[in-house]
């Protein structure tokens, strides 16, 4: 048995009302039924060493000193956390994380939404690889950030990543672009040209004993961190904020998850949020809960499938022969338990693929072994696509010497999905 805290939501007027009730006890919501095994049905690659026009990177150490010379001339295409359609037809954008792997090492890494285009080997050909047409850059040139940016006294104040940890995105029904990241955590509105329209938007905290969820790199805490050997308050840990974020298939509501378990909620839950984009408003009483497989594990993604279902990215934090745990779930935010918890369905085992044709060239079972997995799509009722985030310049995923390359995998389900009208593949690419 597991316990989570109730919370009573009055509504008084204009006012909604949370009252604390007290703990209760639940058992863990079981799972669904074994998917039936995806196939392999396009496989395709960016390699690792990918760079795009830019600044020279990576000049900077963990704790933010400055090396002699910068690592890497311009600026690498990597790091792919997030996945949508993008402006012509087989094309997406990918959304590139913070860059280096902390805020202090990012300095100099430049937050974009790169345009690819892949060219995935099939069953009836294909060349396998991807091309970078271009990207959309994130900045501020209205000062909307209250905080100190890296690039603060620069006339495109571009955004980089020291300033935010970007993690998913989606585009509204204007075409606007919304982003969720981690040091706050935040939701970030930019036009579609990647400029920034309103402050950064936090995260409340319904029901529990702070008005916000923090984590510790949130801009407030920095600025008023605490003595050495004192206790933080921050309500997440590091690197667990909005790393999954879905859209309603009408693009008016946004659903944020945390990748992390908000302190006083019960061990492996996490949060799906949902915010109104036209009130610019977070719903107080739909917050569900998601229940990781094992408290250790972490979330990659959250797509949609229709007005209620949507797909979760749940993994294990191995690689290569070592990951055990790399899966595609099926959720469905209107069937949940009293507790606010959803049910799961096993869609797709990413460590037990089907590849018959032979088409990435490791046999007839395909692995996708990598650390991160942050990218999930539907393209229609049978098929989806997903990505790895390949933390650039490490190894692992493909071998302890081998640095890990962006990949992309076309799978084909098996379990038909019951789509929404506008979910999928656009219309007009049909």
């Amino acid at each position: 048995m597991q316990t989570r805290r109730f919370w009573l939501a009055v509504l008084s007027g204009a006012v909604l009302s949370v009252t604390y009730l007290g703990w209760a006890a639940w058992p863990q919501p079981a799972l669904g039924q074994d998917a039936v095994r995806a196939e392999l049905i396009g496989y395709a690659v960016l390699p690792a060493d990918t760079f795009a026009d830019g600044p020279p990177s990576g000049q900077f150490n963990g704790d933010g000193s400055k090396a002699a010379a910068p690592r890497f001339e311009s600026q690498p295409v990597q790091g792919f956390s997030g996945v949508q359609f993008g402006p012509s037809c087989g094309s997406y954008y990918v959304l590139s994380d913070n860059g280096f792997g902390s805020k202090y090492n990012s300095i100099d890494y430049l937050l974009r939404i790169y345009n690819i285009t892949p060219d995935p080997i099939t069953s009836s050909g294909g060349a396998g690889a991807i091309n970078v047409n271009g990207f959309i850059q994130l900045s501020d040139p209205n000062g909307l950030v209250p905080f100190f940016i890296a690039r603060e006294f620069t006339g495109d104040r571009t955004l980089t990543g020291f300033d935010f940890d970007v993690e998913s995105f989606a585009f509204d029904a204007n075409g606007d672009l919304w982003v969720g990241e981690e040091f706050g955590p935040y939701l970030l509105h930019f036009d579609p040209t990647g400029r920034l329209l309103e402050p950064p938007i936090p995260t409340p905290n319904f029901g529990g004993e702070t008005e916000l969820v923090q984590a510790p790199q949130n801009p407030a805490l920095l600025a008023n961190s605490p003595n050495p050997g004192s206790e933080s308050t921050a309500t997440l840990s590091s690197s667990r904020g909005f790393e999954g974020m879905a859209v309603s298939p009408d693009g008016l509501t946004l659903y944020p998850m945390l990748e992390g378990t908000v302190v006083g909620d019960p061990a492996g839950s996490l949060r799906i949020y949902e915010f109104d984009v036209q009130s610019r408003q977070y719903l107080t009483d739909t917050v569900s809960l998601y229940p990781l497989a094992d408290p250790g594990h972490a979330i990659g993604d959250l797509t949609v499938v229709n007005d209620n279902e949507f797909l979760v990215i749940e993994r294990d934090n191995s690689e290569g022969e070592a990951a055990v745990f790399k899966k595609i779930y099926k959720i469905n935010l209107n069937e949940v338990d009293e507790a606010g918890f959803v049910q799961k369905e096993e869609v797709a085992d990413l460590l037990n693929i089907a590849d018959p044709n032979n088409l990435a060239g490791f046999g007839e079972t395909f692995r996708f072994p990598f650390f991160t997995i942050e990218d999930v799509l539907v393209l229609d009722e049978n098929t989806i696509v997903v990505l790895n985030d390949n933390n650039y310049d490490r190894p692992g995923g493909r071998g302890a010497d081998v640095k890990d390359p962006n990949e992309m995998i076309v799978l084909d389900l098996g379990t038909p999905l019951t789509l929404a009208d506008g979910v999928g593949v656009p219309a007009e690419c049909q």
